[in-house]
């Protein structure tokens, strides 16, 4: 059985052990543990704010962000990437 924090959208269901990713956060309930139990020890462990310091979370953050973007905002993107390499190509040069 999983089940995540109230605002994850994450109901209370089974899962195959093949579609499970562990982590090193845990909460210490019991196995008959209900939503409010769940949900005052995740609090009490203050899960969210580690999973959000992690650099999973990190990434996935990124990814959704970057899922976001406009055509345009890609160009700006591709844009700034080229006005960089040329400065850090030219600053190489000027240390040989």
């Amino acid at each position: 059985m999983i089940e995540g924090p109230a605002n994850s959208g994450v109901k209370r269901q089974v899962i195959s052990y093949s579609r499970i990713a562990l982590t090193d956060l845990t909460v210490n309930i019991s196995k008959s543990a209900g939503k409010k139990e769940l949900a005052a020890a995740w609090e009490e462990a203050d899960i969210q704010s580690k999973w959000d310091a992690s650099s999973w979370a990190k990434k996935l953050v990124r990814q959704q962000k970057r899922a976001k973007l406009t055509d345009f905002d890609r160009f700006k993107v591709m844009v700034a990437r080229k006005q960089r390499s040329a400065i850090i190509a030219k600053k190489m040069q000027e240390m040989k």
